[in-house]
């Protein structure tokens, strides 16, 4: 039976002597913890699980309230972080603890400090940064050479990002015409699943890694907190150790993720991406026609050099050879005059005795005469090889010099016939008239041609032109295409 004599209370009397001692017990105190999960109820006010791990592991957790009075504490804390308050931010907090007969204990949270949130996730960020520094991670993208084309790209994004459909647009509507190859590795960019979700989407593009040239990590934007994924190590891991690569548009304008810092390029925008992408492509373009037209004038001004040479060796060659004539005449006329005047000496010194030695004058003379024919003729004979010879030699390296520009001349004119060929064949295939031949037709509305099925409405008249022919027809039906435009 129940004993009358036992001394009790009841339950509301009990847990309200625990409150007031709990109140007298306590003031208020600064306190760290994670928010494990917060929700606003229709009367404004604010009630957050609060937990405390240790190597991910729940090692407290309690309930707390923000009341609405005390709201304007949440609005501060969001105009100095642009961080709403959710699931998985540290917060420092000012609260007290409080006793409630029918709701249990809470802590009430009267004011929030919003730098303590920013330094932890800048403390966290600048760990992950370190440790890749230490593992020689860091730099490890930028060392690889980037394609001076990049026209192969896979894409890690979430298809419904509103930066990847910018970063889409500006390539395919590019005004040089440049036509890429993309690809999208689907993945989360935000949330609890998003560094999982893009650790995979990098390890399916890894299979077909040969088939890029770069990889884009793209996302439109977002609070500190949605990008914290991005502050990953093992994401930013993966991305370093990538073996082609890594461009980044995140769309931020603070502070840079991790992953910007371990790729090979990081960009604001996927926008501004997308217009690195086309720049590079046109920036090459432009060399290649500049290239192009530099070996064309310098094939020009070579053909031009080799015929003022061969004109210039010409010239030279006959000068030379009328100079050596001119002074092997000279020595003939010398030698007749020393010959001469050498006679002339002669008679005069004896010309006390010419009577008695007239008879071995006479011999002496006609000795003489037929030693200069016979010097004379082989001067004569002399000068005749030299001057063949020079004549020769000189032929010769006319003809050879000759024979070169001809060969360099034939060369240079093959090939610009072949280019010549090969443009007049380009555009051949892409004339209006061959491309009608092949069943293709140009549809007119109003005299402009027809491009999109948005310009046309039902009941409009348009005229067809064929290979042969033209004809007109009336639009009775009208199909929308929305997406890239498929022929077949």
């Amino acid at each position: 039976m129940f004993d009358v004599d036992i001394t009790y209370q009841s339950l509301s009397e009990y847990l309200n002597a625990i409150r007031e001692l709990i109140q007298e017990a306590t003031d208020y105190q600064w306190v760290v913890a994670e928010i494990a999960k917060i929700d606003a109820d229709k009367n404004g006010h604010y009630w957050i699980d609060l937990v405390e791990k240790k190597d991910d592991q729940i090692i407290a957790q309690c309930g707390a309230v923000l009341w609405r009075s005390n709201v304007e504490t949440i609005q501060n804390f969001f105009l100095k972080t642009g961080i709403e308050l959710q699931k998985g931010i540290k917060i420092l907090f000012l609260a007290k603890a409080t006793f409630h007969e029918k709701y249990g204990f809470k802590l009430s949270i009267i004011r929030i400090d919003p730098s303590f949130t920013l330094g932890e996730m800048a403390l966290k960020r600048k760990e992950v940064i370190e440790r890749l520094t230490r593992e020689g991670l860091i730099d490890k993208n930028k060392l690889i050479e980037l394609p001076l084309v990049i026209q192969k790209i896979a894409i890690v994004s979430s298809e419904s990002a509103a930066g990847y459909e910018d970063f889409l647009k500006i390539l395919k509507e590019n005004k040089h015409g440049f036509k890429f190859y993309i690809k999208l590795f689907d993945a989360y960019v935000q949330g609890e699943s998003a560094v999982n979700s893009l650790i995979n989407a990098l390890e399916r593009c890894m299979l077909e890694i040969k088939n890029f040239d770069v990889v884009v990590m793209i996302r439109g934007g977002g609070s500190v907190v949605d990008l914290q994924c991005f502050n990953d190590y093992e994401l930013a891991r993966n991305i370093a150790l990538m073996p082609i690569p890594v461009l980044t548009g995140i769309g931020h304008t603070r502070d840079e993720t991790v992953a910007d810092y371990v790729a090979w390029q990081s960009f604001k925008t996927p926008s501004e991406l997308a217009k690195f992408i086309v720049d590079k492509a046109f920036s090459y373009d432009s060399k290649i026609d500049y290239l192009g037209k530099m070996i064309l004038h310098r094939s020009e001004s070579i053909i031009k050099m080799e015929i003022s040479k061969n004109q210039s060796i010409k010239e030279r060659f006959k000068t030379s050879t009328q100079n050596c004539i001119e002074r092997l005449n000279g020595k003939i006329n010398l030698k007749l005059n020393e010959i001469y005047n050498s006679v002339l000496k002669k008679l005069h010194s004896q010309q006390e005795n010419i009577y008695s030695l007239r008879h071995e004058l006479n011999k002496s003379i006609n000795r003489c005469f037929k030693i200069q024919e016979v010097n004379l003729s082989n001067i004569n004979n002399k000068i005749r090889i030299k001057v063949v010879e020079h004549v020769n030699n000189g032929n010769f390296k006319l003809q050879s010099y000759i024979k070169n520009l001809k060969v360099s001349i034939k060369n240079i004119l093959m090939i610009k016939d072949m280019k010549i060929e090969r443009i007049r064949e380009k555009l051949y295939l892409l004339s209006p008239e061959n491309i009608l031949k092949r069943g293709y037709s140009i549809t007119y509305l109003n005299g402009k041609v027809l491009k999109n099925s948005e310009d046309v409405s039902v009941g409009h008249e348009v005229q067809i032109q064929l290979y042969k022919g033209k004809i007109a027809g009336k639009v009775i039906t009208k199909e929308e295409d929305i997406g890239e435009s498929k022929l077949f």
